[in-house]
């Protein structure tokens, strides 16, 4: 760990935690899923599970395989002779594992740039557990102007932190993308998200619990990026329809923090 962080120009502690932040695993998990990949090609070549774990420098047969079975969910002496799942196998340990609300790799947290984006929003006070009430009236009032193909997008903008503020005083913007379509009424406000530099984390998982990911993406620009936070609202996009994913801890979203401009 110190040779890794001196590397890195960085203390063993910040190390640790950055590149957490950066790959979703500790550097442990990272080696321990390198050395697995490499057992791949001894048990394709249908050689012994022996082989297969001297190539991944496991002491015993037995540690291999238990390791083995541990990540990939199969017995390594059953899968020599399957190639399609040998290969399914080493396409998942090329990468961390996803975890569900958290970023999934590496390259779910990057720096983009976000052209300005037009958005009709409404304020919902209230628990953030019971936004759908807020959505159903946003499409409601949106639809009465718009046709439901001329919708780009569904977005958040968090006003409040609800680990922090009391459950009804909570602001939270519900917003949806329609291009030039639509316009200002009975409470709809016509808004412009700024564009710029963010932060986008893509996290997987229930759209309630999406706070702790944010910290991760205030953390990356803060501690990796060494980036300064605009003066403005961090944007939600919302990247699945709740009611067309049976299994809610696989929602998309994505987290767009922004960056500010000359840091």
């Amino acid at each position: 760990m110190e040779e890794l962080a001196a590397a890195a120009a960085m203390s063993p502690y910040h190390f640790h935690r950055i590149y957490r932040i950066m790959t979703g695993e500790a550097p442990g998990e990272t080696v321990r899923r390198i050395r697995l990949a490499r057992s791949v090609s001894a048990l394709a070549e249908r050689r012994p599970v022996g082989d297969a774990a001297v190539n991944s420098g496991y002491a015993t047969s037995q540690a291999f395989a238990r390791a083995f079975k541990a990540v990939s969910g199969s017995c390594a002496s059953e899968v020599r002779d399957q190639p399609a799942l040998l290969d399914a196998i080493l396409t998942d340990l090329r990468k961390p594992r996803r975890r569900a609300g958290g970023a999934s790799s590496a390259l779910d947290i990057e720096v983009i740039s976000l052209e300005p984006l037009r958005v009709l929003a409404i304020r919902n006070v209230g628990d953030y557990a019971e936004l759908n009430a807020g959505y159903e009236r946003l499409f409601g009032l949106v639809l009465e102007q718009v046709e439901e193909c001329e919708l780009q997008g569904i977005y958040g903008i968090p006003l409040d932190d609800p680990r922090f503020t009391p459950a009804s005083k909570c602001r939270f913007d519900c917003a949806l993308a329609a291009g030039e379509a639509g316009r200002s009424a009975g409470g709809l406000d016509d808004r412009q998200i700024a564009g710029g530099d963010y932060v986008r984390l893509r996290r997987v998982g229930n759209y309630d619990d999406l706070h702790e990911a944010i910290d991760l993406a205030y953390a990356y620009a803060v501690d990796v990026l060494d980036r300064a936070v605009a003066n403005q609202p961090l944007i939600l996009h919302y990247l699945d329809d709740p009611e067309e994913i049976e299994d809610e801890q696989q929602l998309r979203a994505d987290i767009l923090l922004p960056l500010a401009t000359g840091a």
